[in-house]
């Protein structure tokens, strides 16, 4: 139990240590791409800026999730049951709420 804990306190500090990393490198190259005198590159830094920030947070969440479900274990559990349909096709007599 008391390494499951420390996994689990490890995974969450390095995960939040990384996005705040993609963040800060986020930041910095934005305000790089803003400074470009040229219109045309400026314009091309921002879009590339903007698609390896999407990426690299997109790597963060989902590093993240993983390793969460790792560690808790949970990818290896059972689905629930689906919901029994309760409007379902077949209308019994007597039973007006579901017309």
């Amino acid at each position: 139990m008391g390494m499951r804990i420390l996994t689990s306190v490890t995974a969450v500090l390095s995960a939040a240590g990384l996005t705040l990393a993609c963040m800060i490198a986020l930041v910095q190259g934005t305000i790089r791409a803003v400074s470009i005198e040229q219109i045309p590159l400026r314009v091309l830094a921002i879009v590339a800026d903007f698609a390896i920030g999407t990426a690299l947070l997109l790597g963060c969440i989902y590093l993240a999730t993983h390793l969460a479900v790792r560690i808790l274990g949970v990818g290896q559990a059972e689905f629930p049951p689906p919901p029994l349909d309760e409007y379902s096709s077949e209308v019994r007599s007597g039973d007006s709420a579901k017309i």
